[in-house]
């Protein structure tokens, strides 16, 4: 939570298959035919290539997998250490009024994944689609400049002939959620995977479509993350006394929010920015040779 391979794609063009025609199978016995030859040999019509408005169907696919991480750390980094039952009654309570403060401050979210890790099952959490958080994520600037990021990969494969668009992980960025006024950074902060899927079509020149984003996290306390001061005594209850091995230790755990957006790249602009280059170069030739008096 706080630390923060090829392409499959197959053309949407037909390879054209050219069916040769057959000759005259020469005769075993008898003269040979002599003043005719034999029908020229004829091929099939290639196959029709869609033109740039022709419509058509693509999906999209991609994972960035969350990496092992000191977020996902236990009671295994920790093996020799006792869990000191003073020590663990002190930052048990102050992991309870510090989610207490979350949730007085406005952020829900922080507050019920703080109780959700000192509770140490270690059960996945999940935020659908539609959800408070994802309607925060969606809205973020964070959020939005990779969802610009990867549509714009999208499309340069899209416009290569891909109708499966398979995105590597190289080409998916994590999101880092920055602003300390909202409950996506208390609760999640930097993300450490990312996941989409999506479907769409061409009609008329015009790409649309519907994209499906898995933000993933591992929600924990790494070495050296000082989250609000409490970062070395959540990790303490994380490691030292971490559950299962600890009864009423805390766990780190999976937390992910989905968000959908549609697929509508944003239109070309290397147009507009040509025709502002000549008018700019117009305009200076203009003054070089406009009469002065």
């Amino acid at each position: 939570m706080l630390t923060k391979g090829p392409a499959i794609g197959a053309g949407f063009l037909s390879m054209a298959v050219t069916l040769a025609g057959c000759s005259a199978a020469s005769p075993t016995s008898g003269p040979a035919h002599t003043g005719r030859s034999a029908p020229a040999a004829r091929s099939a019509p290639a196959a029709a290539v869609p033109s740039a408005g022709a419509a058509l169907t693509f999906t999209v696919t991609g994972a960035r997998p969350v990496p092992p991480n000191g977020s996902q750390d236990t009671h295994a980094q920790t093996p020799t250490a006792e869990c000191d039952r003073a020590t663990f009654a002190a930052d048990m309570v102050l992991g309870s009024r510090v989610a207490g403060g979350f949730a007085l401050a406005g952020f829900p979210v922080a507050a019920s994944l703080l109780t959700h890790f000192l509770d140490g099952k270690g059960i996945g959490v999940d935020f659908p689609a539609g959800s408070p958080i994802s309607g925060q994520a969606r809205s973020s600037s964070a959020f939005r400049a990779v969802n610009n990021e990867v549509q714009q990969a999208i499309l340069r494969q899209l416009k290569a002939g891909k109708t499966r668009v398979r995105l590597s992980a190289a080409q998916l960025p994590t999101v880092v959620f920055e602003s300390k006024d909202s409950d996506l950074y208390w609760g999640f902060r930097g993300t450490q995977g990312l996941t989409v899927t999506g479907t769409g079509r061409r009609e008329n020149g015009r790409y649309t479509g519907t994209l499906s984003y898995v933000i993933r996290d591992s929600y924990g306390f790494p070495a050296r993350d000082t989250l609000r001061g409490i970062g070395t005594s959540m990790r303490y209850l994380q490691t030292v006394c971490g559950a299962p091995q600890h009864p009423g230790g805390a766990h780190w755990f999976p937390d992910t929010i989905t968000v959908t957006v549609p697929f509508r790249p944003p239109p070309r602009r290397h147009h507009r920015r040509a025709e502002l280059h000549s008018m700019r170069h117009l305009e200076r030739k203009f003054d070089i040779v406009a009469p002065t008096g």
